[in-house]
Parts: structure tokens; sequence; C-alpha cells
């Protein structure tokens, strides 16, 4: 199926890849704000934008919200300390 050779993929190289790529963002603002791809597609290029980059930034906090929770439930009683170590991205951008 061509999605699924679609997702994975690394980068995009060709228009269907562009396309496919539109689709599954398309499909993620749906998703995340509960309307439908024909709501989505006739979004402003903007709100489109904005609207993929909180659909977006709201999934992946959930997706660590969930994550912690596993961890938790593994540890049991033991504590659990979080260790954060985004700034390791942040060197050499600067």
């Amino acid at each position: 199926m061509r999605v699924e050779k679609f997702l994975r993929k690394e980068k995009i190289d060709s228009a269907e890849d562009l396309k496919h790529q539109t689709e599954m963002w398309a499909y993620t603002i749906a998703k995340h704000y509960g309307i439908s791809l024909l709501e989505v597609y006739s979004m402003p290029t903007a709100l489109f934008k904005q609207s993929l980059v909180w659909a977006l930034v709201a999934t992946e906090e959930n997706n660590k919200h969930i994550e912690r929770r596993k961890q938790q439930a593994k540890a049991g009683d033991r504590e659990m300390v979080s260790l954060d170590y985004s700034f390791l991205d942040w060197e050499g951008n600067e």
C-alpha cells in the first residue's frame, strides 16, 4: 500500500510524498479538533498551519503524559524521578 510505504520513508522525495504528508497533517488536525476532513481542507492556510502546530504539540504532550504514567505503573511504590535531557537538543543550535 502506498501509505504504508510513505510512512516508512524518512524524507519527502516526490510530489506524491508531499500529498501524503499534507493528508496526514489534515488527518491529525481533524482528529485533534474532532472535525471533518472537509472542514480541515476548507481552512485558510494560516489557520491550517496554526491548527497543525497546536495539534502536534498537544499530541506530543499527551504522549509524554501517557509514557510517564506507564513508567509510574512499572515503578509501583518506588519513588520515580524524571530527568530532562532536552538541553542536549539545544547544544550547537546557538
